[in-house]
């Protein structure tokens, strides 16, 4: 009887220490990561603009920097680009080329557009099937 509380006492003993130890793990990556989460929170800047000046080579400079860090994949989406949109492209009566059409999608009239579509050569081989 004795060998059986004896036995009953060191399993519980182990359980309760089994428990501690593997929740003081579980403890120790929680706060790792919301330490991550937090770093990287702070490395954010609060606004983007979509527009810059020409000569503002702030991008460059931080991708430059960030490389060195290994951080350069997440930053990529901060760094400033600059977006233009055409005169043309604004214009309300402009249709522009389907895309299988094989005219450029800046063609001014596609429809009306005369000639090949593709007036360009290029070399041939078995993978490009060039024309003839």
């Amino acid at each position: 009887m004795a060998s059986s509380s004896l036995l009953s006492k060191l399993l519980l003993h182990l359980f309760i220490s089994y428990i501690v130890l593997w929740s003081s793990k579980v403890d120790a990556q929680v706060e790792e990561t919301s330490l991550k989460l937090m770093r990287d929170a702070l490395e954010w800047p609060l606004s983007v603009s979509l527009y810059s000046d020409l000569n503002d080579n702030e991008g460059e400079e931080e991708v430059d920097g960030e490389e060195e860090t290994g951080h350069s994949r997440r930053s990529l989406f901060w760094t400033r680009m600059r977006y233009y949109i055409s005169y043309a492209a604004l214009s309300a009566n402009r249709i522009p080329c389907p895309p299988r059409s094989g005219r450029s999608y800046y063609t001014n009239n596609c429809f009306k557009a005369h000639g090949p579509v593709h007036p360009y050569s290029r070399g041939c081989s078995r993978i490009t099937r060039c024309r003839r």
